[in-house]
């Protein structure tokens, strides 16, 4: 006989006739007094484990969902323990029918153990029902615990967790500090820095409201150098001359070449083209020949070998530039050959551009059919800044020159990271700066912010002279004074500037005596390059 057939679960015998139930009258059915049994009831404790092997597994949903009878708790519990432990169905199943069960099995056992107290008063019995109470006790106890496993923890663990959180947080973010401040110093450490000490070239000659004015601006002297005879960017011929000015509030950026044959002080009592003072002082002369003749006070200064620049433009896939009529047409004076053609082949030959050829450079680069816009590699943009002949000479070429910058810089706004990342290993170590690291990458990481507004070329008023075999042909500033003034109303807004009586006034009216030129001996004036022309020459 299986486990279930010595109770009938519809309260009937054999017969198909129900069982009598035994209650008196007047209680309710599946009630019954303490201490009384169900007829047929498997005694607590009974062996389980024989089933009837062709009843199918119990579903819990049906279990839980069906008619509850006149069934004693712990012979229910007996049933569900035999039946589930042979069909395989985990504790852990029913939670909620099992915790109620347990609790009424240790109620029916206790009523079991008190009706057979007055027969057999062993205290061994009560202690293997309390283990085994607290066997069971233990496993919900583990269960419980299992099923909370997934819930948030509380009071100290929770506190120690997002503790551990903050701190794995913290070192993330530490890790990527250190990591971007050695790629900052892998590719920073490739630059010239140059420890000069430029509050010792601080102008001191400038009034205090002057210098309120310019401490909102960051002035920068460009310096452009071909230094293939020296290899050093402290000296050399200084082509390029260029002052940057940032306003440091709105970030906007102006530029203003200074043509290299412009005739200044370039020394005490000496007068020369203002390059002179780069070429045989190095880049302080050169800053204090600035200041002094400009009424400046140069925050820094950043000098790049010429030829670095095709390094930058290759880098940023090319510049589309035009080439006019004038340039193809326009010969060399001294050979007689395409201008254009020439310094675009000196230049790759300097860089030896194509490793394969005989002297470096490839005849299709150089020579152009029409005029038109064409896409230039490095070569060509280096070749096309350097041309003088076809450009109305230095403020021509200058003019070219800020072109070009301008280019690159809208173009790099715009580079990825391998293209950045490639500037810095090609053109950093051919950088010279008096720049702190903490400015470059302040100035690097904000580069999307600078604009370049408006650009043009000094002197503004000019004409050309020879003042002596010495000093060759010049660019005379019509008067400096003049041109000094509207360099200040240009870069820093400042309106009918007075210039210094005993510096500048004094280097003007030499200059005039010199060359005997005017205001009225001004034969070009320049415009600003965002104006309709770059320049206008006087009838």
């Amino acid at each position: 006989m299986s486990n279930f057939e010595d109770y009938d679960l519809r309260g009937r015998d054999s017969s198909g006739r129900r069982r009598p139930t035994n209650r008196p009258s007047g209680r309710p059915v599946g009630s019954r007094p303490a201490g009384s049994r169900p007829a047929g009831a498997r005694p607590s404790g009974r062996p389980t484990g024989s089933h009837n092997p062709q009843r199918r597994p119990v579903n819990r949903d049906e279990y839980s969902s069906r008619p509850r009878y006149s069934m004693d708790l712990d012979d229910e519990i007996e049933l569900y323990d035999g039946y589930g432990s042979q069909y395989g169905i985990e504790e852990d199943d029913m939670p909620a029918r099992r915790s109620a069960s347990s609790s009424a099995h240790r109620a029916s056992a206790s009523r079991s153990s008190s009706r057979s107290g007055s027969a057999n008063h062993k205290k061994p019995a009560s202690r293997n029902a309390k283990s085994s109470r607290d066997s069971k006790d233990a496993r919900n106890t583990r269960a419980a615990q299992t099923r909370s496993g997934n819930r948030r923890p509380t009071g100290k663990n929770a506190k120690k967790k997002k503790m551990k959180r903050t701190i794995f947080v913290v070192e993330i973010a530490v890790l990527l500090v250190i990591l971007i401040i050695f790629f900052f110093w892998s590719k920073f450490g490739k630059v010239n820095w140059d420890n000069i000490n430029m509050s010792e070239l601080e102008n001191e000659n400038l009034d205090e409201e002057t210098k309120e004015v310019l401490s909102k601006y960051t002035t920068l002297a460009l310096f452009g150098v071909d230094n293939r005879s020296n290899g050093n960017l402290d000296s050399g011929n200084s082509d390029t001359i260029i002052l940057v000015s940032i306003n440091n509030d709105t970030k906007e950026v102006k530029m203003v070449s200074v043509q290299r044959d412009t005739y200044l002080e370039v020394a005490d009592n000496t007068y020369r083209k203002c390059n002179y003072a780069y070429n045989h002082g190095g880049v302080e002369t050169a800053i204090e020949m600035l200041n002094k003749n400009l009424d400046l006070n140069i925050s820094g200064y950043v000098s790049v070998d010429f030829y670095a620049v095709a390094k930058v433009v290759d880098d940023l896939g090319g510049l589309d530039l035009e080439v006019t009529q004038k340039m193809i047409d326009t010969n060399n004076k001294e050979t007689g050959q395409n201008a254009l053609a020439g310094y675009i082949a000196e230049v790759e030959n300097v860089l030896k551009y194509y490793p394969d050829k005989k002297e470096y450079w490839d005849r299709n680069d150089c020579y152009f059919d029409k005029p038109g816009v064409y896409h230039m590699n490095g070569a060509q943009v280096v070749g096309y800044c350097r041309n003088r002949y076809a450009v109305d000479n230095d403020y021509g070429r200058a003019e070219n020159q800020r072109k070009v910058i301008k280019l690159i810089v809208e173009k790099a706004k715009k580079a990825n990271l391998k293209q950045l990342n490639d500037i810095c290993n090609d053109v950093f170590p051919e950088i010279s700066t008096s720049l702190s690291l903490g400015q470059c990458i302040g100035m690097a990481t904000a580069v999307k912010d600078y604009e370049v507004t408006n650009s043009t070329g000094f002197p503004f008023a000019l004409t050309t002279k020879t003042p002596s075999k010495k000093t060759g042909s010049v660019v005379v500033p019509c008067t400096l004074s003049t041109n000094v003034s509207t360099l200040h109303q240009f870069l820093y807004e400042q309106e009918n500037y007075d210039t210094t009586d005993d510096v500048v006034d004094v280097i003007s009216e030499h200059i005039v005596n010199e060359t005997g030129c005017t205001e009225s001996s001004a034969e070009i004036n320049q415009t600003p390059d965002m104006s309709s022309g770059s320049e206008d020459k006087k009838e």
